[in-house]
């Protein structure tokens, strides 16, 4: 999207005839649905700005800018080499606060630009223009200054700006970012609060029962299980679960975390559960059946949360164990789904996806940052090991913005076009595959079948 003078979208018209204009000088690909309010309110800032400086019509703003797979929307962005204005517009009266938290939220998304920062908010119904200060207040605004700002000598950013952020810079790890984490330096997605909104209001209206979100990797599950655990520990004493192989890994995050106790899955039982007010499970596909019991026991007393994969696209017979069936059957359980990847490469998760199930492909497409190669024998699948870790690459670990995994020959498509292995551990390379944040390599060793089903994915065919 790009930069487009906000005068000439001011200029009276119908409502068409805007979203056409608007379109036209964005390069935007949808149709934008004008809002009344809005283009008042931005006439009404246009007809200020024209009081106070010429040459109005010379301004570039990009409107209503949404950072991809993140759902933060931005009113108007002037952007330039050195300096950054963003302006939010209101047409009613709003709390200081409310404007506070705001522009508070939107530096934070600006901020790894690099650039200095200048924010304002202005209300047209009061006429009003504020503007958030070094120290993080809200105080009157001077058009003056505000028109000082927007004629800063330095370049106008031509560029699309989707080029300039990075979705997975702002979805951190309490477990790999414990610091950022404790000291609040994150905000949720769009989706993550609303789930988290509905998650509270029903535990506040039942004080027990169950709640179940799940997403693929990527999604922000964690974050949003620790973010909800944050909230409900503020008042009562709170336990996390992580399931699977987590370690003293999290027992160090724990350490800092005073009021919410770190419980292995391995340590659930109905004794250990009963202190606590509230109950989340993190990895709650990895559950096994008799601990799946305990936490429906503590769930009729209690508030139980659980977060899970979504594994649609691994056959049944690699699951281990069906947890999902028994979690959706659970009394009265609120699912909710998260749908934005935000730490994984769109390109590399459609990959993905459509190799664990062919029948499934989801929007064929080119994957210029997947790499698949065959290799005869353990020499050949070695060398090329190290070749990419020589480039930067990186075997499987917690997250990677560059991965390469091995395939051997116990890996085979079934009859339905599901992956499978003969070890049974599809689900597992399923993990470790989605951990890839940018780029992929697969080394596939002596197994030329699902090899060629590789490349034909590779080739956008079916």
């Amino acid at each position: 999207m790009k930069s487009l003078s906000i005068y000439s979208i001011t200029r009276k018209q119908n409502t068409e005839q805007l979203q056409k204009l608007e379109r036209q000088l964005s390069g935007r690909a949808y149709f934008l649905k004008v809002r009344d309010w809005e283009m008042n309110s931005m006439r009404s800032f246009v007809d200020q700005l024209e009081l106070h400086m010429e040459e109005v019509y010379a301004l570039r703003f990009f409107y209503s800018f949404t950072i991809p797979r993140l759902g933060k929307e931005f009113d108007l962005i002037q952007i330039k080499e050195e300096q950054i204005v963003n302006i939010e517009l209101k047409s009613g009266e709003v709390t200081e606060e409310a404007i506070r938290k705001q522009l508070l939220q939107n530096r934070y998304y600006l901020a790894p630009l690099g650039r200095t920062i200048r924010s304002y908010t202005y209300i047209s119904s009061q006429d009003r223009l504020v503007r958030l200060t070094n120290h993080d207040r809200i105080v009157e605004a001077d058009w003056e200054q505000l028109c000082r700002d927007l004629l800063n000598e330095s370049q106008d950013y031509e560029g699309e700006i989707e080029d300039l952020f990075a979705a997975e810079l702002y979805l951190i790890s309490p477990l790999t970012e414990a610091a950022r984490f404790l000291n609040k330096e994150y905000f949720l997605t769009s989706q993550q609060r609303d789930i988290e909104r509905q998650i509270l209001k029903i535990i506040r209206t039942d004080h027990k029962g169950y709640c179940w979100f799940t997403g693929f990797p990527g999604t922000g599950k964690t974050l949003l299980l620790y973010d909800i655990a944050m909230k409900l520990s503020d008042r009562q004493r709170v336990a996390i679960i992580h399931c699977g192989e987590a370690g003293q890994e999290w027992k160090t995050l724990h350490e800092r975390l005073r009021r919410i106790d770190y419980v292995t899955d391995n340590e659930i039982t109905e004794e250990k559960l009963s202190s606590y007010s509230a109950i989340l499970v993190d990895e709650a596909h990895l559950l096994l059946p008799e601990k799946l019991e305990c936490l429906q026991q503590a769930g009729t007393r209690c508030p139980v949360i659980f977060s899970s994969d979504c594994e649609d696209m691994i056959s049944q017979e690699e699951r281990k164990q069906n947890v999902a069936e028994d979690l959706v059957h659970l009394p009265d359980i609120q699912v909710f789904h998260l749908t934005n990847r935000i730490r994984t490469n769109a390109e590399v998760s459609s990959f993905i996806l459509n190799m664990m199930h062919l029948p499934g492909r989801r929007g064929l497409r080119p994957y210029p940052h997947v790499e698949v190669v065959y290799a005869n024998d353990e020499r050949e699948a070695e060398n090329f090991r190290k070749d990419y870790l020589r480039q930067g690459y990186r075997p499987p670990q917690e997250n990677e913005e560059r991965l390469v995994v091995v395939m051997d020959d116990r890996y085979y498509y079934d009859e339905k076009g599901y992956l499978r292995s003969e070890l049974r551990d599809v689900r597992k390379l399923f993990h470790q595959l989605s951990r890839a944040k940018e780029e992929l390599a697969l080394v596939v060793k002596e197994n030329e079948t699902v090899y060629a089903v590789l490349l034909n994915l590779l080739q956008g065919r079916k």
